[in-house]
């Protein structure tokens, strides 16, 4: 008797072990695998610069063309293409990214590369069904080329400035805007961290997002990473994380901030609209 209590006394707390690290082997696979980016969705589409994203529609933004689309059914609402042969369209040439606020489309527009400094953002009113061309408002020449607009959930607006070549693409410029009496006021601006620009070879940031984790995603221009980054508390921008496996090509990307999920919508240029899932990390 005495010889198979001792048994027990062994066996117990090795059960005890086996099942702790199995339990703990489960719950660590299930995590990995909660947190693990996913594709969720390829749309066939011939765009070459960007998606915008609302509640209802999606926006794929060419050169000098929107086709508005249904979130749902895929189904074309409305198509606008500037006519250059008109003035007030003269100056389109390359829209490069969009983001959808309060029932408008803003878009980030440059005539890079003929002439990298000459930017405008462009105005939609996207109500509804509606895609109409409502304003062309120029900005400073400053930086470089506008390549990306988005809004933070506090109000301000944001802008990158790309310029491009190795050795030179260290100058692009985030820049922080309040918007009063329809003009953008510039507030703060900043410089990309080293590790991001190493990243873009001799090209430049093509795209950016706030993100719902109050993190911003950005893009380059060719490879499928965003970078994601904050202003820390010395008042830099600082590389967070960088984020693979996004179904997206470098350029214009937008959040689904209608979505349940965390969504991050980009595109394959010439081939596919994506919409990938990224779970908070």
């Amino acid at each position: 008797m005495r010889k198979y209590t001792k048994k027990v006394n062994y066996i117990v707390p090795l059960l005890l072990i086996v099942v702790t690290v199995l339990f703990h082997s489960v719950c660590g696979l299930k995590q990995s695998s909660e947190i693990k980016n996913k594709i969720i969705k390829k749309i066939p589409f011939e765009v070459n610069q960007a998606v915008a994203v609302d509640k209802k529609y999606y926006y794929a933004i060419s050169n000098i063309k929107i086709v508005k689309c249904d979130k749902k059914t895929n189904k074309v609402i409305a198509t606008w293409e500037a006519d250059t042969t008109e003035k007030k369209y003269k100056h389109f040439h390359h829209l490069n990214s969009g983001t959808v606020i309060d029932g408008k489309l803003y878009c980030a527009h440059s005539r890079y590369d003929i002439d990298p400094n000459d930017n405008t953002v462009e105005i939609w009113n996207v109500e509804g069904k509606l895609l109409e061309h409502e304003q062309t408002i120029h900005m400073p020449r400053k930086y470089g080329s506008l390549t990306w607009i988005d809004q933070h959930p506090d109000g301000t607006w944001w802008m990158c400035y790309a310029v491009y070549g190795e050795g030179e693409n260290h100058k692009t410029k985030l820049v922080k805007y309040q918007y009063l009496n329809n003009k953008f006021v510039e507030v703060e601006n900043w410089g990309f961290p080293k590790e991001v620009v190493n990243n873009w070879e001799d090209m430049s940031c093509s795209g950016g997002s706030w993100g719902p984790d109050g993190l911003l995603y950005t893009t380059g221009h060719d490879y499928p990473r965003a970078y994601v980054l904050r202003i820390d508390d010395t008042n830099n921008l600082s590389l967070v994380r960088i984020e693979k496996e996004v179904g997206f090509f470098g350029q214009g990307i937008a959040w689904d901030r209608y979505s349940k999920k965390p969504i991050l919508w980009g595109i394959e240029r010439n081939k596919n609209i994506t919409q990938t899932y990224i779970p908070q990390k």
